[in-house]
């Protein structure tokens, strides 16, 4: 009589994994394993390449950025039974927080390359690109929320345009945006009349090279360059 391995008999009690069939369970069985931490220990480091899903056993584990200047958000604190790291699975393929354990805590490991094929197996590829869709818009999300933190008004600006710029054009130098001043006001955390002030700055510096009714244009080699010296550390 074939006996069932402690790990599938876990995965199988996990309310996140619950509704997956036996076949799923024994695909992301095969090479999990489970890894405890201590207090302060690091899970992975913002950028560090994605090998691993984890769901938390026990314990607490933060998700976090840290700015240049070593300032810290934490997104989002994972209590037992929840998991994390499926995002970037389907996006950058790098973890785009850091991860620490709050206090001693055991994490169960799932191989990256275990979850993508169970779900390549059983997800149409509409679904996949779907899947793909969602981590995007989350990815975009977490940048968000660490440019209102960490950036002032005028830095939250540029990063939006340059952001929008190339969503409508990966490719050009020079871009259309049709967004108007209240918009950014709105999309940024600040009021109309701070935007227009920093939208004249930028059409002085010839990073806005025109403009009308309908819309700016913008030098996007410009202002990614405009960028970079506004983020450079004193």
């Amino acid at each position: 009589m074939s006996t069932v391995s402690p790990i599938i008999t876990e995965l199988r009690t996990l309310p996140c994994l619950s509704a997956l069939k036996e076949e799923e369970l024994y695909s992301l069985g095969g090479h999990s394993h489970t890894k405890k931490f201590q207090k302060n220990d690091t899970l992975f480091l913002e950028d560090d390449p994605v090998h691993s899903l984890f769901v938390v056993k026990t314990g607490r584990i933060k998700l976090f950025k840290t700015s240049f200047n070593g300032k810290e958000l934490i997104i989002k604190i994972m209590r037992p039974d929840e998991y994390f790291c499926c995002a970037p699975v389907y996006c950058d393929k790098v973890h785009p927080v850091s991860a620490a354990a709050l206090e001693d805590s055991e994490i169960l490991v799932i191989p990256v390359k275990d979850f993508k094929a169970m779900l390549n197996s059983s997800v149409s590829e509409t679904g996949l690109r779907i899947i793909s869709g969602l981590c995007s818009r989350i990815k975009y999300l977490s940048g968000l929320l660490e440019d209102i933190s960490f950036k002032d008004v005028e830095h939250r600006i540029l990063m939006l345009l340059l952001r929008l710029a190339e969503e409508k054009a990966p490719e050009a130098d020079i871009v259309l945006l049709t967004i108007t001043h209240q918009d950014i006001a709105a999309m940024t955390g600040t009021v109309r009349v701070v935007v227009s002030r920093t939208m004249s700055k930028l059409k002085k510096e010839k990073i806005i090279v025109d403009s009308t009714i309908k819309g700016f244009t913008l030098d996007k080699a410009r202002l990614s360059r405009h960028i970079s010296h506004f983020e450079r550390p004193v």
